[in-house]
């Protein structure tokens, strides 16, 4: 995929805006937490209790699709989409699953923990530049199979299938914090700072995000192409965060869909900055090249 902004889709009128992450000390870490539900009864013999937006969904609906543009720099690496048992910054090492992530190869990644670690991924590294994920999880029936697939910038790339229960369903749960852009990792998943060792630790997303929307179904290879050609799919969506609807104020990010699910900062008075970029690219004579610092604020 070339250097080219995303095709966000072009009935929902977007126009200009990139939501930004960085790991980078002097200014982030940022990410931000999705709201919880409260799970009391659970069909998958998981845990019950407080659980994120990731869980809620795939455990009552048997299914998830996450879609996610993102900008992904030279070197850029880290974790898109993330279940964790304890909110950062904390230490403790608690279960945790990058459910989306680029990994240090470049490669992207699918993943969830059942009991080891369980993924897939691209073949090759990405190239820099703006690709579009989708991450999907689902559970053939409440005793399983579970299945985990994988797509890039419109097309199927692969599927797993389990017949473990895995973390996204409550293994080892719950899990109240749902995060986009950061997660706690350890050693158990490949193409992270701690595969094949024993430590853990929080790997923020070093690239930028534009689009982040979340079904409760299993989205079919036309509903990607589709999405991925600027087309909105609204059957099963739960929750939609784009560019323009987020606060660099209060650190909120607003739901587009209409449900109310909004999610908010994830590092007590880090507020992402909001920089730019237009669609067309070539509006901005400068990008891609340049670094988000020289983007026009919105």
């Amino acid at each position: 995929m070339s250097n080219q902004p995303p095709y966000l889709p072009t009935d929902m009128g977007i126009t200009n805006t990139v939501l930004l992450l960085s790991n980078n000390v002097s200014s982030g870490p940022y990410a931000w937490q999705l709201p919880q539900c409260s799970i009391s009864s659970n069909p998958y013999g998981g845990a019950t209790g407080t659980y994120g937006l990731f869980n809620c969904i795939a455990i009552q609906n048997g299914a998830i699709s996450a879609v996610v543009w993102f900008y992904l720099p030279p070197g850029g690496q880290g974790i898109l989409l993330g279940i964790i048992g304890v909110q950062y910054p904390s230490t403790f090492f608690a279960s945790a699953s990058p459910l989306l992530y680029v990994g240090t190869n470049g490669s992207l990644y699918s993943a969830d923990w059942k009991g080891s670690g369980w993924n897939v991924s691209t073949p090759n590294a990405l190239t820099p530049g703006w690709h579009m994920a989708v991450y999907e999880e689902w559970a053939a029936s409440t005793s399983g199979p579970y299945y985990l697939a994988l797509y890039l910038d419109g097309y199927f790339v692969t599927q797993s299938s389990s017949t473990s229960l895995p973390q996204l369903f409550g293994l080892n749960g719950p899990f109240p914090y749902n995060d986009i852009g950061t997660a706690e990792v350890g050693g158990g998943y490949p193409g992270t700072p701690y595969s094949g060792t024993s430590n853990y630790g929080w790997w923020f997303f070093n690239g930028n995000i534009a689009y982040v929307a979340l079904y409760n179904r299993v989205l079919t290879t036309s509903d990607v192409l589709a999405i991925y050609q600027g087309i909105r799919i609204t059957s099963g969506l739960v929750a939609e965060y784009i560019g323009n609807n987020y606060n660099v104020s209060t650190g909120v990010w607003y739901d587009s869909s209409g449900n109310n699910y909004n999610a908010s900062t994830v590092v007590a008075g880090q507020y992402p900055p909001r920089g730019c970029t237009l669609w067309p690219a070539d509006t901005l004579s400068t990008w891609p090249n340049s670094t988000w610092l020289t983007w026009p604020q919105c």
